[in-house]
């Protein structure tokens, strides 16, 4: 796992020997680095999304976590951070549409399936990255798809 702390990328813990997290119950943890103690509180946490908010020493920090295939996605465009907070839904890989479950002016919810890309013989789900109204859709059924081609709009 790598971790990113306020957009800086940091190394786990188990590969630097001096730091030590103890988990003391409920949202608290005790930080060790070397002779250097630190009090850390679980603020938030979203799973789905793979990030948390802490407070250390009165300083509040975001985290984001990634494991090796996060990353991957995240470069083929396929991610939650690469959709999240988007206008637009893209096309994440070259591929055919096979359905679009969503019209102009429908409202959406985060997770909704929106549109069935067929890439490399697999029938791929796209989703709603967040809550919205369909503005606009590109995208037709049967027609071959770019990656990045944009798919649909959301209202602004």
């Amino acid at each position: 796992m790598k971790h990113r702390i306020n957009g800086t990328k940091i190394v786990p813990e188990a590969s630097i020997p001096q730091v030590k997290i103890q988990h003391l119950g409920g949202r608290e943890y005790a930080i060790q680095h070397g002779h250097h103690h630190h009090q850390a509180f679980l603020i938030a946490e979203d799973k789905t999304a793979k990030t948390s908010t802490w407070w250390i020493d009165g300083h509040t920090y975001s985290v984001q976590t990634q494991s090796t295939l996060d990353e991957l996605l995240n470069a083929m465009g396929m991610g939650v951070q690469s959709q999240a907070g988007a206008d637009k839904l893209k096309a994440p890989m070259p591929g055919m549409v096979l359905a679009i479950h969503a019209q102009p002016g429908a409202t959406v919810s985060k997770g909704d399936p929106l549109i069935v890309l067929e890439a490399m013989k697999m029938e791929n789900i796209l989703k709603a990255p967040q809550d919205g109204v369909i503005e606009a859709i590109q995208a037709k059924v049967g027609h071959p798809v770019e990656k990045g081609a944009v798919l649909l709009t959301y209202a602004s």
